[in-house]
């Protein structure tokens, strides 16, 4: 008989799936990485658990299960999802087919918009008609029966209903979606209004479109998934990871599959955060650096910024996700030059396979880590762990680059390298800029395989106060879904102009959206000891198009929260934007409501490291930066103990990724085992 004592993080991700377990008995951790089986995700989960079994977890012994899996994203992508049917109100047809009227690339006259979900063809209007107010046109049996006899006809995967202004007056959308689920049992319907109830027809009937679309692709993944864990002798109730850094049930997210599109890199900005809290550090900017892009997200006082205005394909997804932007290429993003003789990096990636040349699977075009590797940032010896690299096939790629640049090859690596950092720069100072943050306040926590290969080069540029690399960067996707709470939001919208007396149904509305949570949360029992409600108002100056959120509370904001609001919304404006009109009116559009559970806190002591004596290199090896051959000291990370200071140029190993200290930087080991490195300018 096994106590269930072990937590398991799992990532699924396009070539590895991350394990990351924690024994809440011992504190102690395992992470490692086992391949994906693009055609059956849930077989790498399998084949994961087996691995843990001969590393002395039983499936027995497992007590906490959460996953992450981009299953919902790829059926999105690749446009493999379900045979969809929207209805609309009468006269709306082309809702999709208008979308916002923006081109793509304005400047580019052989740009094509992406193809709508659903076709026009099945796009069926509905004779009713509802306004701000309340209806105009009422909805009748009749009219209901006319729609389900042509639904009949259509013979569809999933019907969609977005009325207009049903996220207000949602009567005629429930009276429809009760009617053909009557007459259609089984078939999956989706009100817009139950999926998301937000103001703005077109994102509000995109949302409610996306969740059809995937719905049954990632809902037979997690069947699949459920029976191959109760086949391996996981009893406990699996959770899957959201867009917004939370979790959710296997249930939930069979009926919510939108919130699943963007888990994927939120758990590594949870992961991030857990991490530097860990270090005593709130304030943060992470940096998570693969093979194919660069992308970051910003944290202020422990908590990551909220986006209401992600894209996917040209699609918006208006449900809250943590904000992510891309901000530069991967490691194995392609190094060439234009029609004018530029060196660019990226966007064009070697992928796993044929991947950079110097990995020796056949690839012939540099990439940025053949640029690392020429550079003497990786060891050609132990890649990863284990793989070997091809130091000559990497210098033959770049040649091809350094003869039209007129470089030798090492200075052609350079040259990629410092393209690369300056790509990232240019993008992540306008991430800062409009954030209206400075750098020099914030430490930049690099994870990935390539991000603390050059997270010292970058921070040096933007100034950020420290580079923070976590103990296992590379598995920090399933650490941080790991450590993610149950959570999920909800929304209002609640027009009020704040020179006005409040609406007299506000006292209302809050209270639906607090009894919404409550249900909600105590629904995904057990795994939350209690719970807790945090508030916020989407505001904007009369006559904008988009909002600001504000944290508030729902006992003032009733009672005489109009001028609190307003002021701080003037000084929240001046802040992102550098200006403010105290003088101007302001209105609040949306009120929103996060639950998030409470986690009984998990006894984690970090491994101390095995190491006697002094702390010393295992070798040398020489590194090129800016312009000049360094001789750096290598370090293996597993020998670092806490108070371990390290100078520049040193590199320091990990099965997982590489850390690159330049000259003038020192790099320490704290309490948690986080690698915090430090500038000249620090």
């Amino acid at each position: 008989m096994h106590t269930p004592r072990f937590r398991l993080g799992i990532d699924i991700g396009g070539t590895f799936t991350d394990l990351s377990v924690l024994d809440e008995t011992t504190g102690e951790r395992i992470e490692f990485k086992t391949p994906t089986v693009p055609d059956a995700p849930a077989r790498g989960v399998e084949n994961g658990l087996r691995q843990l079994a001969d590393l002395g977890v039983e499936p027995a012994g497992i007590g906490y299960f959460v996953h992450g899996t981009t299953i919902a994203l790829n059926a999105l992508i690749q446009r493999r999802g379900a045979r969809v049917a929207l209805l609309v109100t009468e006269g709306f047809r082309d809702v999709l087919e208008q979308a916002r009227l923006r081109i793509p690339i304005p400047y580019d006259f052989y740009a094509h918009r992406t193809v709508p979900l659903v076709p026009r063809e099945r796009v069926l209007p509905v004779h009713e008609r509802t306004g701000p107010a309340g209806p105009l046109l009422p909805l009748d049996d009749t009219e209901c029966r006319r729609v389900a006899g042509q639904i009949g006809a259509l013979e569809p995967d999933a019907v969609v209903i977005a009325l207009l202004h049903s996220y207000a007056h949602p009567a005629h959308e429930r009276r429809l979606a009760e009617h053909l689920r009557t007459a259609f049992p089984g078939l999956p319907v989706f009100a817009s209004a139950e999926v998301w109830p937000q103001m703005r027809e077109y994102e509000r009937t995109m949302v409610a479109v996306m969740n059809a679309f995937v719905q049954p692709t990632l809902s037979a993944y997690l069947s699949e998934l459920e029976s191959a864990l109760a086949a391996a002798g996981v009893t406990v109730r699996p959770y899957i990871t959201r867009s917004n850094g939370g979790i959710m049930t296997v249930g939930s997210a069979k009926d919510r599959p939108i919130d699943t599109l963007l888990s994927g890199p939120a758990s590594g900005v949870t992961g991030a955060v857990e991490a530097a809290a860990a270090s005593g550090l709130r304030d943060l900017v992470t940096l998570d650096m693969g093979g194919t892009s660069a992308d970051v997200s910003i944290v202020e006082h422990g908590v990551p910024e909220l986006s209401r205005a992600e894209e996917i394909e040209d699609l918006p997804v208006i449900v809250p996700a943590i904000g992510i932007s891309a901000i530069g290429a991967g490691g194995g993003s392609i190094a060439w030059i234009d029609s004018v003789g530029v060196l660019r990096v990226g966007p064009d990636s070697a992928g796993a396979v044929p991947g950079p040349a110097g990995y020796g699977l056949g690839g012939t075009r540099p990439a940025l880590s053949d640029a690392f590797l020429e550079a003497g940032y990786l060891n050609p010896g132990a890649f990863a762990g284990k793989a070997r690299l091809d130091v000559d096939a990497a210098r033959t790629a770049l040649a091809t680059l350094a003869g039209p640049l007129g470089l030798d090859t090492a200075q052609t690596a350079e040259a990629v390298i410092k393209v690369a950092v300056a790509n990232m720069y240019t993008e992540l100072s306008g991430v800062v800029e409009r954030r209206g943050i400075d750098p020099r306040d914030f430490t930049l926590v690099a994870f990935g395989g390539a991000g603390p290969v050059v997270a010292a080069l970058l921070a040096g540029e933007m100034r950020f106060a420290r580079v923070l690399v976590p103990l296992s960067p590379g598995t920090l996707c399933a650490r941080g879904a790991l450590g993610a709470p149950v959570m999920s939001d909800f929304v209002r919208s609640v027009p009020w102009a704040l020179a006005e007396a409040p609406p007299t149904d506000l006292p209302a509305q809050l209270g639906r959206l607090r009894a919404e949570a409550r249900e909600w949360i105590t629904e995904q029992a057990p795994a939350s000891a209690g719970h807790r409600l945090t508030w916020s108002a989407s505001c904007r100056y009369v006559g904008q198009a988009h909002e600001i959120d504000l944290p508030v509370e729902p006992e003032w904001l009733a009672a005489e929260g109009a001028p609190h609001l307003a002021k701080a919304f003037h000084d929240r404006h001046r802040q992102l934007f550098s200006h403010a009109d105290p003088d101007a009116p302001v209105e609040l559009i949306e009120i929103r409501a996060r639950v998030t559970g409470d986690q009984p806190a998990a006894v984690e002591t970090p491994e101390p490291s095995p190491r006697d004596g002094e702390l010393t290199a295992f070798t040398t090896r020489a590194i090129l930066v800016d312009g000049t051959r360094h001789e750096a000291r290598c370090y293996r990370r597993a020998d670092l103990r806490d108070g371990d200071v390290l100078g520049g140029p040193a590199i320091v190993e990990q099965s997982d990724t590489t850390v690159l200290v330049p000259p003038g930087w020192l790099a320490r080991t704290d309490h948690a085992r986080n690698l915090l490195l430090e500038g000249p300018s620090a």
